[in-house]
């Protein structure tokens, strides 16, 4: 069952950009459209999706077909991602080094809690996991490479907030007010309440907050050469993690994983 998406659209900022091309912009946004669940897409689904106009989007789906961002799927009319979209999905994970060497920190604190420890990449007004690590009794429980998750209600998200300088929160602020609306006090008050919780622990936590059941730990990192802000996480169901073993065990056990890997990551 197809479910319904806000369209995406192009900031009215960006549009005033003189510096964007903007047929790529609308390219990008088609791309975009495939971000659901859904592998394949009519054009009147791109339409749906994208907000484009229908004449549009049929010329910017041949195109990126024709460059093999694209395929089209002759036996139901529909167009799905191509190999070149996958290709530079592994370039990017690739040329994150941070994922090779916090593997086995990962792996060994998984164990240790029988949870999942995970790492996040802020992707808009989502994380979206870029490794994960899980314990053999927790594999049920895993989110894959790709999984996403909300950004203010998540410990990973609220981690990663942590993480940001004053201007970079103030310019997140900003696309998650345009975006959100009304919507968006409450979420500035949970994103709040991760940096409260950030500075008297050390570490963020979600109990309860993006699933009923489910309790986490989140820790900022932000790479030695400064590139991108990213979110460690350890979650499970909460009868595993309860709110005291994240405070006073797994909380600081996560900080200590990130240092390391820290540590770890600056070595040229």
């Amino acid at each position: 069952m197809k479910t319904s998406r806000k369209p995406s659209s192009v900031p009215a900022s960006d549009e005033a950009d003189k510096d964007q091309v903007s047929a790529l912009a609308r390219g990008l946004q088609l791309l975009d459209a495939f971000r659901s669940a859904e592998r394949f897409l009519s054009v009147q689904d791109l339409v749906e999706h994208s907000g484009l106009p229908k004449a549009t989007v049929s010329r910017l789906a041949h195109t990126l077909a024709a460059n093999g961002y694209l395929e089209y799927a002759e036996h139901n009319g529909q167009f799905y991602l191509g190999a070149r979209v996958i290709s530079l999905g592994f370039s990017a994970l690739g040329a994150l080094r941070v994922r090779q060497v916090a593997r086995p920190f990962m792996r060994e604190l998984a164990e240790s809690c029988a949870a999942s420890v995970g790492i996040g990449s802020r992707d808009r007004h989502t994380m979206l996991y870029i490794e994960n690590a899980a314990s053999a009794p927790n594999q049920n429980f895993r989110l894959n490479i790709g999984s996403r998750v909300p950004l203010a209600t998540s410990a990973m998200g609220r981690a990663y907030y942590c993480g940001l300088d004053e201007r970079e929160r103030e310019q997140l602020q900003a696309e998650l007010s345009q975006r959100a609306g009304a919507d968006f006090k409450q979420i500035k008050a949970s994103l709040d309440a991760g940096l409260k919780s950030y500075a008297a622990l050390g570490f963020c936590l979600s109990i309860g907050e993006w699933q009923s059941d489910v309790n986490a730990v989140g820790v900022p990192f932000r790479p030695a050469d400064g590139t991108v802000a990213l979110g460690f996480n350890c979650c499970g169901p909460s009868f595993q993690l309860p709110e005291r073993d994240l405070r006073e065990k797994w909380g600081p056990r996560l900080v200590n994983m990130v240092r390391n890997i820290e540590a770890a990551t600056s070595v040229a």
